[in-house]
């Protein structure tokens, strides 16, 4: 199982390649080729998905990030798109934290959560921050995202609403005239 939560952006292992490119250009500066050597790798660990026996991913992700359109009206609707799909496959479950829902939880650090198969291979945190990772198995660390993690999980909107949630948010969004147009107020 995968569980996984990324302020500000839709999670990577949900990542378009035209999305990933956009948010890889503005998260960190790099060179064209760094970029898309990024994006390559990502693309490529997405295909986890599709394995034979793919792991469940559970993804978190705040409504207000649906409306933010990285690299342009198409891209956007794009992400959205897949999004969209992803979440109907059956080793997916994504949920829309509402903007409404403030306070119950918060974590302004991307976060993922592994849990293994084996039951002698504990829960592992993966940190993902602007210089790099980090990884934590100590207890009271795994403690603590579990609680933040459950307190998301139980705010968030039910999943059987993210395809519609989806299909309102790209129904509202008008198209814009350049593809990297600048970010649009809603």
């Amino acid at each position: 199982m995968v569980r996984s939560y990324a302020p500000g952006v839709v999670p990577e292992l949900l990542q378009t390649a035209g999305y990933a490119h956009a948010v890889a250009a503005i998260a960190r500066p790099a060179s064209t080729a760094q970029v898309q050597q990024q994006v390559e790798l990502l693309m490529r660990r997405q295909h986890l998905l599709d394995s034979p026996a793919p792991p469940k991913l559970w993804a978190v992700i705040e409504e207000a990030v649906l409306r933010r359109p990285f690299g342009g009206t198409e891209v956007w609707r794009d992400q959205l798109d897949h999004l969209a799909r992803m979440a109907r496959r059956d080793n997916v479950t994504v949920q829309i934290v509402p903007d409404h829902v403030g306070g119950p939880a918060i974590s302004t650090v991307p976060f993922t959560i592994y849990r293994f198969e084996r039951p002698d291979v504990g829960d592992i945190v993966h940190l993902h921050h602007a210089t790099g990772a980090q990884f934590l198995d100590d207890r009271i660390d795994l403690d603590a995202y579990h609680v933040i993690w459950d307190r998301f999980s139980v705010h968030a909107m039910p999943p059987e609403y993210t395809g519609e949630l989806l299909t309102a948010l790209t129904a509202r969004r008008p198209a814009t005239a350049l593809p990297s147009a600048p970010v649009q107020r809603v």
